[in-house]
């Protein structure tokens, strides 16, 4: 294994910088913010550092072909730069100085005048620019439809101050008002209360008391976690098996049922591997029996599913058929604190046929917002278990804070 350290603006273009370089069963080890060195970089925002593991043997071919590309290109008599240009032919639109968009002269005589390898990253450019845009009008639309209510509610001046801060902090319109709505009958009630203190104190009673899972001494546990794709349940489940097995002292095994994911069975063996843990893979629903027997000695199974996307009428019937079987002492249902209020509600409605499960909110660093949590625990009712904050493991996973959600919910 080799090990290789990156710098991004951010860790989703570390991880595309990642993907690309080293394919997609590169495995991250830890990343952190940084800061560069040097006194005029003291004021400058931190950049995203990133530790990679990967084996050169799995670096896709077509990386390390890069360098003579160019060369075979030529031989196939491809262009790979403005050849038309070097003869002295047109590569420019005629009509570009008055702004208007024609075709090259050349183009129409059948010649590239445009490298490929420059309109694929134009592009590429383009992709991430139309990605970003969908990003922010999703942010907007949503935003607004939280706020139309509100600049004509009669709420008590104190009480609007902190639903527009619940807003802003993303929390849906529905729970936002109806904590609005219980703050304000406790104000007419005591008058001389503090807004703010009652609004805080709400907001921990509807997230409640976290409960994470707790091991019962000589018994054996299984834990399912579910979830939608995307969502990290791979990486959680790491962070919980390093969690139980060394720090905890328990003999953890894995379950990976995620066969569909390209690359999650390698990514869940080299942490296995790492940890110490038995793992094994299952194709079949009925293969569950015999894994549960080969790892009879085991405190802790952790099982890892595929990620569905919600509606899967057969994603359920696996599940429930899973479940049937396991008989899990806990089940996870792991959300992502960046998802929206909509997709909220949409992910727990296509597990509303489980009638006990522990909430997990996954990729805590990836927002600055909080108000998911208490959108989460507002809309499924259940117990609050923990929250993941980066991609180290086992460091970055730990047991839900709600005094600092309600907090940062209240403050922004």
């Amino acid at each position: 294994m080799v090990v290789k350290r990156y710098h991004a603006r951010d860790m989703q273009q570390a991880m595309d910088t990642v993907i690309k370089e080293l394919g997609s069963d590169a495995v991250i080890l830890n990343s952190r913010k940084v800061r560069k060195k040097g006194l005029k970089n003291l004021f400058r925002k931190p950049i995203m550092e990133v530790m990679v593991a990967y084996d050169p043997a799995d670096v896709p071919a077509v990386r390390k072909l890069t360098s003579s590309s160019s060369a075979d290109a030529a031989d196939r008599g491809q262009i790979t730069k403005p050849a038309a240009q070097d003869r002295g032919q047109i590569t420019k639109p005629a009509a570009q100085e008055n702004g208007q968009i024609t075709k090259p002269a050349a183009q129409e005589n059948g010649q590239i005048t445009k490298p490929a390898a420059q309109e694929n990253g134009q592009m590429e450019r383009l992709d991430k620019r139309i990605d970003s845009i969908d990003v922010m009008l999703s942010d907007f639309f949503e935003k607004l439809s939280y706020a139309k209510r509100d600049i004509k509610s009669d709420y008590p001046e104190e009480v609007q101050k902190l639903l527009q801060k619940m807003i802003d902090n993303q929390v849906g319109e529905e729970p936002a008002h109806l904590l609005a709505k219980q703050a304000e009958q406790i104000l007419r009630r005591r008058p001389d209360s503090n807004a703010a203190e009652i609004m805080e104190h709400l907001i921990l009673e509807q997230l409640g008391k976290p409960e994470p899972i707790m091991h019962k001494k000589y018994s054996q546990q299984v834990i399912l976690t579910l979830g939608p794709t995307g969502v990290g349940k791979t990486t959680t489940i790491v962070k919980l098996a390093a969690d139980f097995s060394v720090k905890q002292k328990k003999k953890v095994g894995i379950i990976n049922t995620d066969t569909y994911r390209i690359g999650a069975q390698e990514q869940l063996q080299k942490y296995a591997d790492i940890l110490d843990v038995p793992i094994q893979v299952i194709y079949w629903a009925d293969e569950l029996e015999a894994a549960l027997e080969n790892m009879s000695d085991r405190d802790v199974i952790f099982v890892d599913t595929a990620g569905k996307h919600p509606g899967d009428e057969q994603h359920k019937e696996d599940v429930i058929k899973m479940a049937r079987i396991l008989k899990p002492e806990d089940t996870l249902l792991c959300i992502s604190a960046s998802t929206g209020f909509a997709s909220i509600k949409e992910v727990v409605d296509t597990y509303g046929f489980l009638d006990k499960y522990r909430l997990l909110v996954t990729k805590l660093d990836e927002t600055k917002y909080r108000g998911s949590i208490l959108n989460i625990s507002w809309y499924t009712g259940k117990p609050l278990a923990y929250v993941t904050t980066g991609q180290s493991v086992p460091d970055d996973i730990e047991i839900v804070d709600v005094d600092a959600v309600a907090q940062q919910i209240l403050c922004g």
